[in-house]
């Protein structure tokens, strides 16, 4: 999702780190705990500063205007948020760190316990991660003989195409991670799950190494938006 930047300027002039507000967030912060601050609150106190036209709060509040709250800033990218009046490029790199540190942050607490049991819990483990992405991730996860996620590495970023396939680039990293069987996912950025003769290529040669090295493919699930195609599910790895 695209954001709408706001760019409407006022007419009174203020200092960088000026507030809009008597309380600014810092001391709202101090005073009545963090989780009493607004959206625009906390996102000024990462800004820290606006601009001669805009204080940081202000700036927040035309970044949160053009989107759909935090949510959809986890997919903004760099030319995003610099086409907003008061983010520059050390301000868009910030916002992205803070976004993939949110990621991160969710995949790892769910990480430490997770069983996978089926198809749809292990797609909804990776819908977060892989249906903002805008390039094309294959990513395997790494489970125990009791379906316990021992982690997860990407394997390639980009169309995955037949110059680039390799079963063995595919199980270097389950064999380092002792993994009793894995998971292939990837991911359509067109939103359409819906698998490609050549995906359905890729499964077959997927589920002939795994078996080979003793390590089975579980599933190969493709991920779109809030939508997921599972080979298990639609009986192409029995």
């Amino acid at each position: 999702m695209r954001l709408c930047p706001f760019r409407k300027r006022t007419e009174t002039k203020m200092k960088e780190n000026q507030w809009i507000s008597d309380v600014d967030p810092q001391s709202k912060a101090r005073d009545f705990g963090i989780e009493s601050l607004t959206d625009a609150e906390l996102l000024a106190l990462v800004l820290r500063n606006g601009t001669k036209e805009k204080n940081a709060l202000e700036v927040a509040k035309d970044v949160l205007s053009g989107s759909e709250g935090f949510y959809s800033l986890m997919e903004a990218g760099r030319e995003d948020f610099l086409a907003f009046d008061g983010i520059g490029e050390a301000k868009a790199c910030l916002l992205m760190a803070v976004a993939e540190i949110a990621k991160r942050a969710y995949t790892q607490r769910r990480t430490a316990s997770i069983q996978i049991e089926s198809p749809k819990q292990a797609a909804d483990y990776v819908m977060q991660l892989l249906r903002y992405e805008k390039q094309e991730y294959v990513m395997m996860l790494h489970l125990d003989t009791r379906l316990h996620v021992l982690g997860k590495d990407v394997l390639f970023i980009g169309t995955l195409d037949q110059s680039m396939f390799s079963t063995r680039e595919l199980f270097c990293s389950a064999l380092k991670a002792r993994a009793a069987q894995v998971i292939l996912f990837h991911n359509h950025p067109s939103g359409d799950p819906s698998p490609s003769e050549y995906d359905i290529m890729v499964t077959k040669k997927t589920k002939e190494a795994g078996r080979l090295l003793d390590i089975p493919l579980s599933d190969h699930i493709i991920i779109g938006d809030f939508k997921y195609y599972s080979f298990r599910e639609h009986g192409l790895l029995d």
